[in-house]
């Protein structure tokens, strides 16, 4: 576990990332592309692969070396995140190649004054009783994101075609049907069939330039259940270089190159705090704090701001806190044009975890999780904040 604090290096991150594959298809950015990939050389290449695993830090890549031996061999450089570190700001941000400044979606909870709740923003759940809404009625969508590359190049680039593999248990939800854009979107149902289906998309003889883009929930998903260095991530991750290895063999010559990265690392988390559980702080506050356990956002009431500086003092060593201006003037969420949802999440403190430690709150109709996450993300350590560039040549 490495404490060491990481800023979003918005030259040198997920976003600048997708400013390279933009400019392959030669379209405009406002961002800038990365300086370790020679996008000139890309631009020649028959096709492209982004492949994103949910929460591949660059730890996991260092940690489990023996079980990952091909794609360290391929292993370019780190980059950053995005802040916050979380899934629902990092995907966007590849999905949009823009900042979560630009795009708005800063976490995975968040409040919408249009519909006067909490509301998971990516699976579109309602936060208190984590059932899937209405999206015609609840149409968050509407609300926070930016447009997406594949719409961007189709634009520019018609003989270019598209594809966008994620779970089956995805392919249907709203936000990845926007997502996609004019790719097309193939279901996978394991890692078997998600190579089986690729190999097979590469190797038809055709003459098709490609883009594709694959999202992996996993080793995400197995981190928050078993912690960041269980047994299962490693499985995990070692079927995955395994099968890279098969398929860059079995597609030899057919003029690919696979960039594989992440949307952010995990942390193992120690302690959990409730802010329902600490009645100064509870006191003080207009409304349950938000989107994340480790980037929280506190909407206070004015007269009670000294009672809330009071009682975050003890947890000073495990967060950073920031008064309003003071998170904006560091520019955590990148540049560009502000999204005017921005305001609205935004609250009058930001706290910013950089331990082990996460801060909830607790909705009286549901009480706390049986069993809390092993693991969370969302924070500023280097464990959350680096992840693995590598690039794969067929």
């Amino acid at each position: 576990m490495n404490m060491n604090i990481v800023y979003p290096d918005y030259k040198n991150s997920i976003v600048n990332l997708v400013s390279s594959i933009l400019e392959i298809y030669d379209i405009k950015t406002d961002h800038p592309p990365l300086k370790q990939l020679d996008t000139k050389v890309l631009k020649k290449k028959k096709n492209l692969v982004l492949f994103v695993l949910d929460g591949f830090g660059i730890n996991l890549l260092n940690k489990f070396a023996s079980s990952t031996k091909f794609m360290s061999k391929n292993y370019i450089s780190p980059i950053t995140s995005v802040f916050p570190s979380t899934t629902s700001a990092a995907i966007t941000s590849l999905i949009s190649g823009k900042t979560p400044w630009e795009h708005g979606a800063v976490g995975w909870t968040l409040y919408f004054k249009e519909f006067a709740k909490n509301i998971d923003y990516l699976p579109n759940w309602d936060s208190i009783t984590s059932k899937t809404q209405d999206s015609t009625k609840y149409n968050v969508i509407d609300y926070v994101g930016a447009d997406n590359i594949f719409n961007k190049i189709t634009e520019t680039n018609h003989d270019v075609k598209q594809y966008y593999f994620t779970h089956e248990e995805l392919s249907e939800c709203p936000n990845v049907i926007r997502n996609s854009g004019s790719a097309q979107i193939i279901p996978y149902s394991n890692n078997e069939n998600l190579f089986h289906s690729l190999n097979n998309l590469i190797s038809k003889n055709d003459s098709e330039k490609k883009l594709i883009f694959i999202y992996s929930s996993s080793p995400d998903k197995l981190e928050h259940h078993h912690g960041v260095y269980a047994y299962e991530v490693e499985n995990f991750l070692k079927e995955i270089d395994s099968a890279l290895e098969t398929l860059s063999s079995q597609l030899a010559g057919t003029d690919t190159t696979i960039l594989i990265t992440a949307d952010h690392g995990l942390i193992d988390i120690n302690k959990y705090y409730y802010t329902n559980e600490d009645d100064e702080l509870f006191d003080s506050m207009i409304m349950p704090a938000f989107p994340e356990p480790r980037f929280i956002s506190f909407f206070v009431k004015k007269h009670k701001m000294m009672q809330f500086e009071k009682a975050f003092k003890k947890y000073e060593d495990k967060f950073f806190l920031f008064k309003r201006d003071e998170f904006l003037k560091h520019e955590f969420l990148g540049n560009g044009k502000m999204h005017p949802k921005i305001d609205d999440f935004i609250g009058d403190y930001m706290a910013i975890a950089i331990s082990d430690s996460v801060m909830k709150s607790i909705y009286m109709q549901n009480g706390k999780w049986k069993k809390e996450f092993c693991a969370h993300h969302a924070g500023l350590t280097e464990d959350e904040m680096l992840v693995p560039l590598i690039k794969i040549e067929f």
